[in-house]
C-alpha cells in the first residue's frame, strides 16, 4: 500500500506539469488560402522562438478571429480573409519593415496592431498613405485619437488622456495634494504623466 501511495506522489506532479500551459499553442489554417489578408503585428523580436504572452496572447486572439470569420462566412469580395503574422521587436523601424514587406508581398486589406504608441504612430501614418484601416489592440497615446492626422487608426483601449482624468477626480474628491509619478520616458509614459 504504502509503494502505490508514492506511486501517486510521483505522478501528481507529472499531471499538473502537462496542465500548467503557459502560452496558446494549436493548429491554425495556413494563413496564404486567400489573396486578400490582414496583416497581424505583435511586439515579439522577430525570428525568436521564446514568445512573451503580451505577444501570444493578441496573436491568438487574431489568429481565432479569423478562424471565427470563417466560421460565419465572412467574405470580402467573395474571398475568405487570409492572414499574415509579424514580429516588430517593440520598435518603431521593425514595425514598419515588417508591414512594407507585407504590403508590397500581398493584398493587405487590414492592419492589427502594433502593440505599443511608438510604432503605432508610425504604422497608422503608413496606413492613411495606403488607405488601408489600422487598429491597435494596446497603443494608449493620446495623440492617436487626432482624426485629422490619423484618420485611418483604430484603437481598442482607451488613450492615457481617458484613464488619467479619473484620477485627477480621485485626488481632487480625497483633497489629495501631492504625489509622485513613476513613468517611462517614452510616448507611452509621457502621455500618461501630461
Amino acid at each position: 500500500m504504502l509503494h502505490m501511495w508514492c506511486f501517486r506522489w510521483w505522478i501528481l506532479p507529472f499531471i499538473f506539469e502537462q496542465f500548467n500551459i503557459h502560452y496558446a499553442r494549436a493548429a491554425w489554417p495556413l494563413p496564404n488560402m486567400s489573396s486578400i489578408q490582414l496583416l497581424g503585428l505583435f511586439a515579439d523580436a522577430a525570428n525568436t522562438s521564446v514568445h512573451t504572452e503580451f505577444s501570444v496572447h493578441p496573436c491568438a486572439m487574431f489568429k481565432a478571429a479569423l478562424v471565427l470569420s470563417r466560421q460565419y462566412n465572412i467574405k470580402i469580395d467573395g474571398e475568405f480573409i487570409g492572414w499574415q503574422a509579424a514580429q516588430t521587436g517593440g520598435n518603431a523601424i521593425g514595425a514598419l519593415r515588417s508591414t512594407c514587406q507585407a504590403v508590397a508581398t500581398a493584398n493587405v486589406v487590414g492592419i492589427v496592431g502594433p502593440a505599443y504608441s511608438r510604432e503605432a504612430s508610425i504604422i497608422a501614418a503608413f496606413a492613411h498613405s495606403d488607405n488601408i484601416p489600422a487598429i491597435s489592440y494596446a497603443a494608449t497615446e493620446p495623440d492617436l485619437s487626432d482624426r485629422n492626422t490619423y484618420p485611418n487608426f483604430y484603437r481598442t483601449v482607451t488613450s492615457d488622456a481617458a484613464v488619467t482624468l479619473p484620477v485627477v477626480k480621485l485626488f481632487t474628491r480625497y483633497n489629495w495634494t501631492s504625489c509622485v509619478i513613476i513613468y517611462q520616458n517614452d510616448e507611452f509614459g509621457s502621455g500618461g504623466m501630461e
